[in-house]
Order: structure tokens, then sequence, then C-alpha cells
């Protein structure tokens, strides 16, 4: 009889853990697949943040850059329409060929969205490659040119003869684009100064106008938002959403930017993280290439 009982009390302790080891293992496979599926929520939740952060800035720059061009436009053909119908041979010609640069613009516009978009992914693969840094000043100088007069203003370029920087060509060019732009328009009948200054381990490019200027309280937020680059930045209200895009195009590449400005006298943006390259280097690491080249 007490055979028994002591076969029972075993074979009840055998079950007993048994059911343990069980239940634990169950447990822990549980408290593993819900881990799992909080790293899944949080995974979707930062990607759902992401998408609305994107599309709330694009929604942004469209808004920005597409009224004015998309109303000169509307204008122009207005005007086009109405030296067609009096046969007026000369005013249309000059009419189509100021709709064909505003059409290209925009065009030119769509592009620079969709590879900052890209470039603002944290999967976003950088092209890099060396290429000649007078040649893409050359293609600046020549965009620029009609804007230039049209406001008075001279551009003076201070760089070597022979400069080959590493990085991705249309980024960058971008960047420069924006910010010779953003000198063109608060500056009349003044200089615009693009400065190139190469040195043993440190280059630094340097944008200078002495137009209008900030307001302290624009140039605060600026510096703000360049002393703290984070992919997927929020858009800063009440800014100048130009800059904004600028830093985002900068932090991708890598550059640090510093900006200075006083009311009346002007501003100048420098930059710094250059990496010199060679004629030798000019091979592409990716095909993430895409020509931009839209006004700010």
């Amino acid at each position: 009889m007490i055979l028994q009982w002591i076969c029972v009390i075993i074979l009840t302790a055998a079950g007993l853990l048994v059911f343990s080891l069980w239940a634990r293992s169950r447990y822990f496979r549980l408290a593993h697949a819900r881990r799992l599926l909080e790293m899944q929520v949080e995974d979707l939740s930062r990607k759902l943040e992401f998408s609305n952060g994107l599309k709330q800035k694009i929604t942004m720059m469209i808004a920005h850059d597409l009224q004015s061009p998309l109303h000169f436009l509307n204008v122009l053909s207005e005007h086009v329409s109405r030296f067609a119908a009096n046969n007026q041979l000369s005013e249309v010609k000059a009419g189509t060929e100021e709709m064909r640069k505003a059409t290209g613009n925009i065009h030119a516009f769509v592009k620079e969205v969709n590879l900052w978009a890209r470039s603002q992914h944290e999967n976003f693969q950088l092209a890099e490659h060396s290429f000649s840094f007078n040649e893409l000043v050359g293609e600046l100088q020549q965009f620029f040119e009609d804007m230039l007069l049209l406001n008075h203003n001279v551009l003076t370029v201070d760089c070597p003869d022979e400069v080959y920087v590493y990085t991705n060509r249309d980024i960058l060019k971008a960047v420069l684009r924006n910010l010779i732009d953003n000198a063109n328009k608060h500056t009349r009948g003044g200089e615009i100064k693009l400065v190139f200054t190469n040195e043993p381990n440190h280059s630094l490019l340097t944008i200078a106008d002495n137009g209008s200027g900030m307001l302290p309280a624009d140039l605060q937020k600026i510096r703000r938002r360049l002393s703290n680059p984070m992919l997927n930045a929020p858009v800063e209200p009440n800014s100048r959403l130009g800059y904004q895009l600028i830093a985002d195009f900068a932090h991708t590449l890598g550059y640090a930017m510093s900006v200075t400005s006083s009311r009346g006298i002007g501003t100048s943006v420098s930059i710094s993280g250059l990496k010199c390259g060679s004629p030798a280097v000019g091979a592409l690491l990716s095909a993430e290439v895409i020509g931009i080249c839209q006004p700010d």
C-alpha cells in the first residue's frame, strides 16, 4: 500500500514537473511572440510616422515651389495666345521660349522632389563619384544667367582651375543651386560669391551675398535646424522652407553647414566636409543619379 502511494506521488510529481516545464516553455514562446509582435508594431508605426512626415514635406514643397511657376506659365500662355491672334510672331517666339524654360524648370523640380524623397529614406544608397567641380559651377552659372540679370546681380566664382570632388553630384548641385537662388532672391544690384577653399585635409565652400540678410529669428531657426540634423526631421513652421530642405540634403552628404547673416548686410553660408577626388576616380558606385536643377 505504501509502495503504491509512493508510486502515485512520484508520478504526480513527474506530471507536475512536466506540466511546469511545458507551461514555462509555452510562456516563453508566447512572450517571444509578443515581443516580435511589439517590434513589428513599432516598426510599422515608425514607417507610418516617416511616411506622414514625408507627405507633409512634399506637400509643402509643392505648394511652396510650384505655385509661382505655374501661375507664371498660365499668364505667359495667355500672352502668347493673344500675340498669336494678332500675328505678332516675334512676341510669340519669345513667349514660347520662356514657356519652354518654365516647363523645364517645373520638370526639373519634380526630379528634385523625387531625389529628395528617396534621400530621406533610411535605406537610401548614396551614389558617390569623382567629378569636376568647375564644370558643375559652369552649369550653375549658365542656369542663373537670366535670373541674375533680372535682379541686376553678379555671380563671382573663386575656385582653383582644376578641382575634383567626391560625392553625389546631383545632391551637391541641388544644395548649391538652392543657396545661390536664395541669395539671388534676397539681393538687388549686388554680388553673390562662390568661394572654394582647398587646403590639405580641409575643404570649405562658401556662398555669400551682400543682400538684405535675415531677421535674427529666422537665423536662429536655421541654426537650430542645422545643429540638430536628423532623418525625416519635421518641417519647422514659419521658417524658410528652402533652408530646411538644404539642411536635409547636406545631412545626406555628411556635410556640416554654418550660416551667418546680418540685416541689411547680407548672408554667408559655409559648407565643410567636402572630399576632394581625382579625375581617375569616376566610376559610379550605384545607379542613383538624377539631374536636378530648379529654383527653391
